[in-house]
C-alpha cells in the first residue's frame, strides 16, 4: 500500500508580487554590463598583449635584417656602426640596386633602408598635410656598435604598459621617449661575431 501524498498549495497574496519583476530585471542588467564591462577589459589588455608581440617580433626581424645586411658586407663593418638610428632621416646615398657600389656605399645604402624599415616608411599617411609613418617599431630607437668583428645592435621601442627599465644598453635613453624613467622602454639586445 502506497502512502496518501498530500498535495498543498501556496498562495501569495497580489500585494506581495508588485515590483518583484522590475527589480530582478534591473539586478540582471547589473549583473549584465559588469560582465560586459569585464569582457571589454579583457579584451582590451589582449590588443594590448598582442600589439606587445608584434613590436617585439618586428624589432627581432629588423635585428636580424641588419645583422644579415652586415654579414654580407665584411669590408664595411665599421661602417655601420652608429650611436643611434631612428630619430631622423639617413641620406639616401646612392641605390645599389641600380647601381654598383663600394662596401662603404653599401654600408650608407643599407643604414638608409634599415632605418627606413624601423620606422615604418613604407606605410604613410598624411593628415592635414602632416605625413605620418603607420608600420615599424613605436618610438623607435636604435644602435649598432662594431668592435673586433663584434657586432652588437640594440632596438628600443615604446610600450604600453610600465615595467623595470631594461638593461643591457641604453639605446634611445637620452631620446626622452618612454617616460622619467624609462619604465615604458622595451629593449631587443642582439650580439654576434662577424669574420672579416
Amino acid at each position: 500500500m502506497l502512502p496518501k501524498i498530500r498535495k498543498t498549495a501556496y498562495v501569495l497574496s497580489s500585494g506581495a508580487e508588485q515590483g518583484l519583476g522590475l527589480i530582478e530585471v534591473l539586478v540582471t542588467l547589473l549583473v549584465f554590463s559588469i560582465g560586459i564591462l569585464g569582457m571589454a577589459s579583457a579584451q582590451l589588455d589582449a590588443k594590448r598583449a598582442s600589439h606587445e608581440a608584434t613590436q617585439r617580433t618586428l624589432a627581432t626581424s629588423l635585428g636580424r635584417d641588419i645583422i644579415e645586411r652586415m654579414r654580407s658586407n665584411p669590408q664595411a663593418l665599421s661602417s655601420y656602426a652608429i650611436t643611434e638610428l631612428g630619430s631622423s632621416i639617413v641620406d639616401a646615398g646612392t641605390d645599389c640596386s641600380v647601381s654598383s657600389c663600394s662596401p662603404t656605399l653599401l654600408a650608407k645604402r643599407d643604414l638608409y633602408e634599415w632605418n627606413e624599415l624601423l620606422l615604418g616608411a613604407s606605410q604613410r599617411f598624411t593628415v592635414q598635410g602632416s605625413t605620418s609613418y603607420a608600420g615599424g617599431l613605436a618610438e623607435a630607437r636604435a644602435c649598432i656598435a662594431v668592435a673586433s668583428g663584434k657586432i652588437s645592435v640594440a632596438l628600443a621601442w615604446r610600450g604600453f604598459n610600465s615595467m623595470e627599465n631594461a638593461s643591457g644598453s641604453n639605446c634611445g635613453q637620452s631620446s626622452g621617449l618612454y617616460g622619467p624613467s624609462h619604465e615604458k622602454r622595451r629593449l631587443l639586445f642582439l650580439s654576434t661575431y662577424v669574420a672579416y
